[in-house]
């Protein structure tokens, strides 16, 4: 099979199950007698360890090879959805610290796959235009997610759902198995010593201002769409709207997303990082922050997560161009590990505060919150961006401008 083919099957795979579960898990828990705090707890469950052991994967990555990690993080999504299948708030929480595991380790190898290139003499707009495509292959998945899950859900209940994720895990584990590229191997084991010193490298990366502006941009837009995904539905099930109808907007936040990603080439030319930052997370905020305005208006709300969707579309693909443009490449797997470790921290982040703020305040007064926020990271992030933008034209130029030294 082509490579194109392959990650374009194994990104549509795994983000399609993801954005399946992902709505479903809040609701599933309420169902089965938890409260608003046992939900933020049983969705945070879902990333805590691989927020502790994203850059650690990141370093096994580059050093086991991403196939053999690839295949790895697939059986585990199988054997974590099989568990969900046990309809009990402990096999729920047990499920979604496997599924976690699961995904963190898919996920970190096609971002790499993604940013790796395999041609050294690749262009900046070759290496912008491959990442835009992998994007885009990654956003028809959390389009169809979303809605599948509610109309499976609809029509068979949490069974079906969680029973249809156990095959198309087990899907991305043999199309990973029969034609993920073998050539992206290394031929040396994984040492413990040497990944130990995966967050020492990981610390250096960070001191990169871009870096930090890239992992700051990636979780904030994690934290807005994670709201979508998880926390929406629970504040349009309080409001009366059935289950269907949800899975269609977080889906039509999704397919917003979608629609985004061929412009980002375009979009990231004419206004350049610092700007498109700043854009994708303050309209992204707005628009996940403006549906508390009128939570039972299915058409109102469907609109809100079009633009958030379509601003939060350009968070992927900016944040992988952005590391791919000022990491090594023999270190953007450790460098996609950093990135993931900053999404699972907004995964851990998000069901911790809104179910803080739901246990004392209202759902709404969380999305006025987080939303706040989100849009305060985007402004400051892009100042930084431009800061270190700045300073590196200025350094090149001063560089320039020295006198070649003439040896003797």
């Amino acid at each position: 099979m082509p490579k194109a083919v392959t990650f374009a099957a194994l990104g549509i795979l795994y983000w399609t199950t993801h954005s399946m579960l992902r709505p479903l898990i809040g609701t599933h828990v309420l169902d089965l007698g938890g409260s608003h705090l046992d939900v933020g707890v049983v969705l945070a469950s879902y990333s805590i360890l691989p927020a502790l052991i994203a850059v650690l994967i990141g370093a096994i990555a580059d050093r086991w090879g991403n196939r053999r990690l690839l295949i790895t993080g697939g059986v585990l999504m199988v054997l974590g959805s099989a568990v969900l299948l046990i309809p009990t708030l402990a096999t729920v929480f047990a499920s979604q610290v496997i599924i976690g595991l699961g995904t963190i380790s898919v996920w970190v190898s096609l971002q790499t796959f993604a940013t790796r290139s395999s041609d050294e003499g690749e262009t900046r707009e070759r290496r912008t235009a491959r990442i835009a495509t992998f994007s885009l292959f990654v956003a028809v998945g959390q389009s169809i997610g979303p809605a599948v899950g509610g109309l499976l859900q609809t029509a068979g209940g949490y069974p079906l759902a969680f029973g249809t994720y156990v095959g198309l895990a087990a899907m991305l584990t043999a199309c990973a198995a029969a034609f993920a590229p073998r050539d992206a191997e290394r031929a040396s084991s994984p040492r413990s010593g040497r990944l130990m010193r995966a967050y020492v490298d990981a610390a250096r990366l960070l001191r990169k201002p871009t870096v930090i502006a890239t992992v700051a941009t990636s979780f904030t837009a994690l934290v807005v769409f994670d709201v979508r995904t998880a926390w929406l539905p629970l504040l349009l099930h309080g409001n009366g709207m059935p289950q269907w109808q949800i899975g269609v907007v977080i889906s039509v936040g999704a397919i917003a997303g979608f629609a985004a990603r061929p412009f980002f080439s375009r979009f990231l030319s004419a206004v350049g990082p610092p700007v498109m930052v700043a854009g994708v997370l303050v309209i992204a905020a707005g628009g996940a922050t403006a549906v508390v305005i009128a939570p039972g208006d299915f058409v109102f709300v469907a609109s809100m997560s079009a633009v958030s969707g379509f601003a939060v579309g350009f968070a992927q693909p900016l944040t992988l161009t952005l590391l791919s443009d000022d990491v090594p490449h023999e270190q953007l797997g450790l460098a996609s590990g950093l990135r993931t470790m900053a999404n699972q921290t907004a995964m851990l982040a998000s069901p911790a505060v809104f179910g803080a703020i739901a246990g004392v305040a209202t759902l709404g007064v969380g999305f006025i919150v987080v939303g706040s926020a989100a849009a305060a990271v985007g402004l400051g992030s892009s100042l930084v961006l431009a800061i270190a933008r700045r300073r590196s034209r200025s350094d090149g130029e001063a560089a320039k401008k020295r006198p070649t030294p003439v040896e003797p």
